[in-house]
């Protein structure tokens, strides 16, 4: 800095042209004060403070317009979600008792198996310990199935599926505190395992045969796909009220993992089914218990459960009205080590209706093949509608016997098949069921000996 001070004091014309350039610098500042008090003082006349004023309303009521014409408004906060079931099935082998042989007739087609609309929200919620009050309605879509000479045919008419209104008794906000909640409706009744998945999360197209109604005998000519029907009717829903809840959670914080060591459901119901008043003088009692193993997300142990269902109650029978009211009886045991990529479920079913005593064991192994259950690879932020595609083979071995008095009476599907995760809401199931009658049953029902069938399955 001396260095260049000196050289501008010796040189006059380095003085001079600094000068000259502190002047311009001095006009130059003061051009653009005088530029910004001209801006500061220039006003908005009336007029173009109106024009705004009108340009912004009119925006407002085309944006109003287009909300009211385009966005279903409800009170409460609702989500719409549903799902569809595509179903071809091939029956081979149909025998009646008449013509017992008879190899040469096979049945085919494509079929709407289940239409299920769902609209659920909340009623209240509370932010700060979780006490809420949520609601679940759903319509489906085909309703009842109805018996013929050689037909069965299903009744299309949309009806009520779940209906139900649910309070949390204790906060549900803290992930290592216990959950007791409250559930009054219409809703499917705490038993087991195969009657609690709902329609979407079914590993096999068919239930297994405990928990299907119980139709009756189906003559030979009925392509329903369900054969044998002579269940315990577990699969369904019925209205009542349901306390639930779980005691000591095990709460992983790194895969926001939470299992409860203890998880209890206990129920009192009509009785009758779904969207039937109640058509005799008691109810009917459900309860359930399943004993978790509370363990970390990495464990080898997760997903590994022990449960036990009980139900008592009674039916009338309208058909034989000598016999009243049915004492209705059922009860089982359960044990699943559901993982990846391996897995399976097992259960026992065991009913009685007045004397007559039912019994039935489904046993299901399942491998998984792919990404979808890791989830890095699920979670992954892609630029396009990407989802990580999952096989999962698996077979089940299902033992049935209506009538556990008669020798000789019991029928074993086993199932071989394969779930294709096309993408996050949409599934391929390919099932091959074969059915293996024993002599008593054979000579009772025609039915299909072997059945193939594909249902494509889709979620929104």
């Amino acid at each position: 800095m001396l260095l260049l001070g000196g050289l501008v004091v010796g040189n006059p014309s380095l003085r001079a042209e600094v000068k000259v350039g502190e002047q311009q610098g001095t006009t130059v500042s003061a051009s653009v004060e005088q530029d910004r008090s001209a801006t500061s003082t220039q006003t908005v006349t009336r007029e173009e403070l109106d024009g705004v004023r009108s340009e912004l309303a009119t925006l407002q009521e085309r944006l109003d317009r287009t909300y009211e014409r385009n966005t279903a408004q409800t009170l409460r906060p609702l989500f719409v979600t549903g799902v569809a079931q595509l179903r071809y099935t091939q029956q081979e082998n149909r025998y009646s008792p008449s013509a017992v042989g008879n190899t040469g007739n096979h049945q085919g087609g494509f079929s709407l198996n289940a239409l299920i609309l769902n609209f659920q929200g909340n009623l209240k919620r509370d932010f700060e310990d979780g006490r809420n009050i949520n609601y679940l309605f759903s319509l489906a879509s085909p309703g009842d199935l109805t018996l013929g000479a050689g037909s069965a045919t299903w009744d299309y008419a949309v009806k009520p599926l779940d209906a139900y209104i649910s309070y949390h008794v204790r906060p549900s906000l803290d992930p290592e505190g216990s959950i007791l909640q409250v559930v009054v409706g219409q809703q499917k009744r705490p038993f087991g395992l195969e009657a609690l998945a709902a329609e979407d999360k079914k590993p096999t197209i068919l239930s297994a045969q405990s928990a299907r109604p119980n139709l009756g005998a189906l003559d030979a000519g009925n392509n329903t796909g369900t054969f044998p029907s002579t269940g315990l009717g577990l699969d369904g829903r019925d209205i009542g009220l349901v306390v639930k809840g779980d005691l000591f959670p095990k709460f992983d914080p790194g895969f926001r993992y939470r299992v409860a060591a203890v998880e209890y459901q206990f129920g009192v119901f009509n009785g009758a089914g779904a969207n039937k008043l109640d058509n005799n003088g008691r109810k009917d009692i459900v309860g359930r218990l399943v004993l978790n193993a509370p363990v970390d997300y990495s464990s080898i142990f997760r997903g590994l459960s022990i449960g036990g269902s009980y139900y008592n109650g009674k039916s009338y029978s309208g058909a034989a009205a000598a016999l009243g009211n049915t004492d209705v009886k059922r009860w089982g045991a359960d044990i699943a080590y559901v993982n990846t990529p391996i897995g399976f479920t097992y259960e026992h079913v065991h009913g009685q209706d007045n004397t007559t005593k039912k019994q039935g064991n489904t046993l299901t192994i399942f491998y998984n093949y792919g990404e979808q259950f890791v989830t890095g690879y699920k979670y992954q932020d892609r630029y396009d509608d990407w989802y990580p595609t999952t096989f999962q083979p698996f077979v089940r071995f299902d033992w049935w016997s209506p009538n556990t008095a008669l020798s000789d009476n019991v029928t074993e599907i086993t199932t071989i098949g394969v779930n294709w995760f096309l993408a996050q809401t949409t599934k391929l199931q390919l099932n091959y069921n074969i059915v293996n009658l024993s002599d008593r049953q054979a000579a009772a029902y025609g039915g299909p000996r072997n059945q193939f069938l594909a249902q494509v399955q889709y979620t929104f």
